[in-house]
């Protein structure tokens, strides 16, 4: 596949994936990273595309890139060790960039939980994470189970009020399969992530009613005025990200949401993000795990489906068959946001 634009079925024109990766590499090598964690950073967002998470792809460069010039994120940022125990890490990201920081995270806790049988590894003070269920996967192609958490700055409402209070607090889980591969699930605690909200604002597409509150906190049916979105399940989703919170900010020592809800204006405080790793030989036979999951997968594979369901989907399964077209095909990236990401490259 060429850097030339494929023509798109009433979308943005497909960029060919190698191309953009190495767009972004550029990009931040110029703002000051090193070749590594440019091209891990460009590895999370073009994953990011080709699995269907457009709203944490290379539509993120140009807000990273303002972020590091504010010296909101710095580019150089290296995680450090503040605290540290047989199964447990506290790690202190230095306003690295989220990804760069948040797969730095991951491969620690994988190492610690071969040796421990489980780690958690907590991360504090990094900036926007990005699609979380990356680190998941990360871990559980390694063979592993992983649960991942996150909190940051308030987006979200929480159940009945009218303001951004919560984060969208977004949690991945993965463990580790046979022959199919490792089970992903990657999800929000809103109905719709801000970032499809956004993608959706920009087709100044309808939604639908519940999706978002627009500025005055009033429910909206347009996308461009749903600037907060709103809770999955009302109080169930806002209790977990409440909750996120709490074992992520609070725990690691940098809260985010009491200071900036105190003071809304003040400096950004970042994120902070809980990695929980647990090694299937701690536990008994990884292949027997393996297989347990193989067995799950056809047992819900096999369930009657009602009318009008073609197929019963696994989490993870739509991206993954979405990775194989993108591949060939190419991801859509509207021309507006390739020419700012040609501007920045230089």
């Amino acid at each position: 596949m060429t850097d030339t634009p494929s023509p798109a079925k009433g979308g943005a024109p497909l960029r060919d994936p190698a191309h953009l990766h190495a767009l972004v590499v550029r990009i931040f090598t110029r703002l000051g990273s090193s070749a590594a964690d440019a091209a891990t950073l460009a590895d999370m967002l073009i994953w990011s595309h080709l699995t269907g998470r457009d709203g944490h792809g290379v539509v993120r460069v140009p807000w990273y890139a303002q972020m590091a010039r504010s010296g909101e994120l710095d580019p150089k940022g290296q995680l450090t060790v503040e605290r540290e125990l047989p199964a447990t890490l506290l790690l202190d990201a230095n306003r690295a960039a989220g990804p760069i920081a948040m797969v730095a995270a991951t491969d620690r806790a994988v190492a610690r939980a071969r040796t421990q049988g489980g780690c958690f590894a907590m991360v504090r003070r990094t900036t926007h994470t990005g699609a979380i269920g990356y680190y998941a996967l990360r871990a559980a192609e390694a063979g592993l189970a992983a649960l991942v958490i996150c909190s940051g700055k308030p987006i979200m409402a929480y159940h009945g009020a009218k303001v951004a209070s919560l984060p969208t607090g977004p949690i991945a889980i993965a463990v580790p399969g046979g022959p199919s591969g490792p089970l992903l699930l990657d999800m929000a605690t809103s109905i719709a992530s801000f970032g499809r909200l956004r993608q959706l604002a920009a087709r100044d597409a309808e939604i639908p009613e519940g999706w978002a509150l627009d500025k005055d906190g009033q429910p909206t049916t347009r996308a461009r005025d749903g600037v907060i979105p709103l809770p999955l399940g009302g109080p169930k989703g806002s209790g977990l990200a409440l909750m996120f919170e709490a074992l992520t900010g609070m725990l690691s020592g940098a809260p985010v949401l009491v200071p900036t809800l105190a003071d809304p204006d003040g400096p950004g405080r970042g994120s902070s993000a809980l990695i929980m790793v647990m090694d299937p030989a701690a536990f008994g036979a990884p292949e027997a795990f393996a297989d347990e999951v193989e067995a799950l997968r056809a047992a819900i594979k096999a369930l009657p489906r009602q009318d009008g369901v073609e197929d019963i989907l696994l989490p993870g399964e739509r991206s993954k068959a979405l990775m194989a077209t993108r591949l060939r095909e190419g991801v859509p990236v509207p021309d507006a946001l390739m020419a700012d990401l040609a501007a920045l490259a230089g």
